[in-house]
């Protein structure tokens, strides 16, 4: 069985965009947190891959505003 057809399998097992039966339940339960960033270390990487990246996610955003 070649890689295509296994993922293409794999996705033939979700019944949507949402479904999220293949996870972990241990997983789910879990409290979704915040990754910490250091600025630091940030700032200092090269961030020349993210040249002309302008994606804001319009959640994000509409937190932002109030």
């Amino acid at each position: 069985q070649s890689l295509s057809q296994s993922v293409s399998s794999l996705c033939l097992m979700q019944k949507s965009a949402s479904d999220y039966n293949n996870f972990d339940r241990e997983f789910l339960s879990e409290k979704p947190k915040l990754s910490y960033s250091d600025k630091n270390l940030i700032e200092s990487m090269d961030q020349s891959a993210f040249d002309g990246f302008s994606f804001i996610n319009p959640k994000f955003e509409q937190l932002l505003d109030k």
